[in-house]
């Protein structure tokens, strides 16, 4: 995701704007294995993302070793590594190394069964504007066997960098999941309507301010109406929220508790990480590498549990989304 990342849900304004095709083109090439895959590091724990003014059914959409388990997307774009880490409920169980990607351009930016062969694959965006930097605006998925990767497959191209990919689900119900885009210049918002790794259509959904990030999906369905939410910060006031959808369409806001701003907490990763049926989130510090879960009830947060935490900064954690 690279960090750069509703006015409280007054949001009444469409974003009529769809994304701009172009040529479909190469995608992230796969390296040999680069380095070691993050550890935990056995650090203390550091306090967990404090919850103030506390004002569904999952799509299981990165189990990547087919135990059932929700698992956690790594890269580091220091050294190109990327790698798994394979859970076991809220614990952690092992880490296994992906192909290393060079080039710092490429970004994660979803998880999901794109080829419905039953594995999860990975949504890559070349968004990152530089002198070189020649597949600026490439979008490609990795098919990926469990683990293992089994090819890419370009997905159509998007040249405006400030179009960034935030997350995928299923909205429309039609068994592959869909791509949410959000402009970070505009603060308009895009689904993207798949059908496998082509697209469709694409449906605007509410502008909203540029304060506020999307932080992902994961196929995480909140309210269990059976269509997958999508999860929003406030970059400047600590304030979180989910929009629950009606399938590609935007249907009300939950606010979830604030957090801090400023102080490196990001949601990263959803999913149902207790086996309760319903969706949690994963927190990461960029400033200590601490890792938190939050166990939700729905919309509502329970209790927060300590994951490994994982010193190395350049690690940054970008799924399940």
């Amino acid at each position: 995701m690279h960090r750069k990342r509703l006015s409280y849900l007054s949001l009444v304004v469409a974003a009529l704007m769809a994304l701009p095709a172009f040529a479909v083109t190469t995608g992230p090439v796969a390296e040999p294995l680069k380095g070691s895959a993050p550890q935990p590091d056995g650090k203390a724990d550091v306090a967990d993302p404090a919850a103030t003014d506390l004002t569904g059914g999952v799509a299981l959409n990165s189990d990547f070793n087919g135990d059932g388990q929700h698992d956690i997307v790594w890269r580091n774009y220091a050294t190109g590594a990327n790698a798994v880490w394979l859970l076991n409920g809220t614990n952690f169980s092992s880490s296994v190394q992906l192909p290393a990607v060079g080039s710092p351009t490429w970004f994660i930016a979803a998880t999901g069964d794109f080829n419905a062969d039953g594995n999860v694959d990975i949504v890559w965006r070349n968004n990152l504007v530089q002198p070189g930097n020649t597949q600026q605006g490439l979008n490609s998925v990795w098919l990926m066997d469990g683990t293992n990767f089994v090819s890419s497959v370009s997905l159509t191209a998007v040249s405006d960098s400030n179009w960034r990919i935030r997350g995928a689900g299923d909205f429309n119900g039609d068994g592959s999941p869909d791509i949410v885009w959000r402009n970070f210049a505009t603060g308009a918002n895009v689904l993207w309507l798949m059908n496998g790794v082509t697209l469709d259509s694409t449906v605007s959904l509410p502008a909203v301010g540029l304060d506020w990030i999307i932080y992902g999906s994961g196929g995480a369905d909140y309210d269990n109406n059976g269509t997958p939410d999508i999860v929003w910060r406030n970059t400047k006031t600590g304030a979180n929220s989910i929009w629950l959808m009606d399938g590609p369409a935007y249907s009300a806001s939950a606010s979830l508790p604030a957090v801090t701003p400023n102080v490196g907490w990001e949601p990263n990763a959803f999913g149902d990480y207790s086996g309760d049926g319903k969706p949690d989130i994963i927190w990461r510090n960029y400033r200590t590498g601490v890792n938190t879960l939050w166990l939700l009830d729905g919309t509502n947060f329970t209790m927060s549990l300590s994951l490994p935490a994982v010193g190395d900064l350049n690690w940054e954690m970008e799924g399940p989304r």
